[in-house]
């Protein structure tokens, strides 16, 4: 089976997961019985595993199913892909059931370079297509077998056919650079090394990492330094991994064959964002840590594709929960533990678990006290769980860090904290913090949002607010709800006819928000349009509005006598 057939298979199954989820039923555990003597319950409770992302359950219902139906190609096919998806170990049983399948002669090649046999892992490799997705990773599996084989040469050969014409190229000449380093090649590899950082490959961290090592091991330390610098500079959120990653600058990235053709399957992943590539990403980075568990990026990069990330469908706690098992090998002095806990407290929190996730972070601030990453991030789950004050506590510690007089991009630290203090009720306290933002960052249409429609809340500094919020719209001028705070000023002016205009077209962009559905009604009010008001005010209560906006719905439909 081809790569596209095999899309083609993998979205219409995702269809008829739809409709499984539509019936009454529900899954039983793994365990429970299915109807006797049949393969269809089992199959039933797999597909609705499935929708409910829980791939570890699919895989043990369909393996159930193929128990009681071993000759079905179509289940077999089905048990297959939900095992890989699960990295349950069944799939290397299937796989040779299943042998047309590009995955399953990619498996078969994995778990012969597990054991050591790299020439049957290049004859399976070569078996494989080489058309869309298959063709592309083909190149690379064969090279990292051959040179496993010890046949390094060939491996070289095999690559260098591929360094030219394609928008991949870089990826091909990189693996050539990492083959020719592993092989004790230095020649070769600091030419192929020179070549694709030369060659306009976009910045990240597996390519800063892997050029800092070895420019750092060729005694290369300023040119090392500086792809690390150019990484933070273009990802600053990895802030809290700059110790770790300089500690280990030195350390080779790739070590072995293995550790290549992981690399390999986490490059193509990495490339894999469209939805209907979800289950093929998947699989890939469940190889590449089958083949190194200790590939920390891959683990990042699954866990959140399981929690929606990348084009998967909405997280769920199984979900969840399965990306935090993703992450829980991660060991403390791995260089990309940092991001790994900032992750892991993310997940926490998304799983209503806002205590461990502070837990998390505060460990981490701990261990780098001078970064206020984890202390900001911490902030952030307190304020999300309604702690305003041990909010804003947590960012006066996270702005200390950041120096006096504090650099711009500290601004949404100021944002944040005066976000806190005006969710606790203390505006005095709040005004001062946005001002301060803004003085940090003039152009952020956010901050100029919060604090233009803040002061028209309250009544106050109406014509500031306005000149801030037509700034806004003019940086962002398909925000809807940029365009309903300018209309809400207008509206607080007395601008009735031309606040209509704006709302109205606030509510084009965000047909959903109770909120901005709400003040268009007050716009049609203020303009004597009562029923247009009335039928405003009403589809705002629709949307399911937060108790204090639906009360004062509630209030103004009662005076204008349409209770609802």
């Amino acid at each position: 089976m081809n790569m596209l057939t095999l899309l083609t298979l993998l979205r219409r199954r995702a269809a008829i997961a739809v409709c499984v989820t539509l019936s009454a039923c529900a899954a039983a555990p793994p365990g429970a019985a299915t109807p006797a003597g049949t393969a269809y319950g089992a199959f039933l409770a797999g597909r609705y595993a499935e929708a409910q992302q829980d791939p570890a359950a699919a895989a043990h219902y369909f393996q159930r199913a193929i128990g009681a139906d071993p000759g079905n190609q179509d289940l077999l096919g089905e048990g297959f892909a939900a095992a890989l998806l699960a990295g349950a170990p069944g799939a290397v049983a299937l796989a040779p059931l299943v042998s047309h399948n590009a995955l399953a002669i990619m498996l078969l090649g994995n778990q012969a370079a597990l054991n050591g046999d790299y020439n049957a892992a290049a004859r399976q490799y070569a078996t494989l297509p080489r058309d869309d997705l298959a063709g592309v990773i083909a190149p690379l599996l064969v090279a990292w077998a051959e040179a496993g084989a010890g046949n390094q040469a060939a491996a070289l050969a095999g690559l260098a056919r591929y360094f030219s014409g394609s928008n991949l190229s870089l990826v091909y000449v990189l693996n050539a650079a990492l083959i020719a380093d592993v092989g004790g090649d230095p020649h070769d590899a600091a030419g192929y090394y020179a070549a694709v950082g030369s060659g306009g490959a976009t910045q990240n961290l597996r390519l800063a990492q892997i050029l800092a090592s070895w420019q750092a091991r060729q005694g290369q330390m300023t040119g090392a330094q500086a792809q690390l610098a150019a990484l933070l500079a273009d990802h600053p959120e990895l802030r809290v991994a700059m110790p770790a990653l300089q500690a280990a600058i030195a350390r080779p990235v790739i070590t072995k064959p293995t550790d290549g053709l992981a690399e390999a399957y986490l490059t193509l992943a990495g490339l894999l964002d469209q939805p209907q590539q979800v289950t093929v990403r998947v699989t890939f980075l469940q190889f590449a840590l089958a083949l190194r568990p200790d590939l920390t990026a891959a683990r990042m990069l699954l866990a959140s594709v399981q929690t929606g990330v990348g084009g998967n469908a909405p997280a769920n706690p199984a979900g969840l929960n399965a990306a935090l098992a993703t992450l829980q090998p991660v060991p403390a002095d791995d260089p990309l533990f940092g991001p790994a806990a900032l992750q892991e407290a993310t997940l926490l929190a998304a799983l209503d678990r806002p205590d461990e996730a502070v837990t998390v972070l505060n460990r981490l601030a701990a261990s780098d006290p001078g970064d206020p990453t984890p202390l900001a991030a911490a902030a952030d789950v307190l304020r999300d769980d309604n702690q305003f004050k041990a909010s804003a506590a947590a960012y006066d510690k996270a702005i200390a860090l950041t120096g006096q007089p504090p650099p711009p991009d500290a601004w949404s630290l100021y944002f944040d904290r005066g976000m806190a203090e005006d969710q606790s009720g203390d505006w005095k306290a709040a005004e001062p913090d946005m001002l301060k933002a803004l003085s940090l960052a003039p152009n952020q249409p956010y901050l100029l949002n919060y604090l233009g429609y803040s002061w028209a809340l309250r009544g106050e500094k109406l014509d500031q607010a306005r000149q801030m919020l037509q700034q806004a719209v003019g940086l962002d001028p398909n925000d809807g709800a940029v365009i309903d705070s300018l209309g809400f000023v207008l509206l607080r002016q007395g601008h009735d006819a031309q606040a209509i205009g704006l709302l109205t077209q606030a509510v084009q962009l965000d047909p959903d928000d109770a909120e901005v559905n709400a003040h268009l009604g007050d716009a049609f009010w203020a303009n004597g349009m009562k029923l247009q008001a009335g039928y405003q005010w009403q589809r705002a209560l629709s949307l399911k509005p937060d108790p204090k906006l639906q009360n004062e719905i509630e209030g103004k439909l009662k005076q204008a006598g349409q209770d609802g």
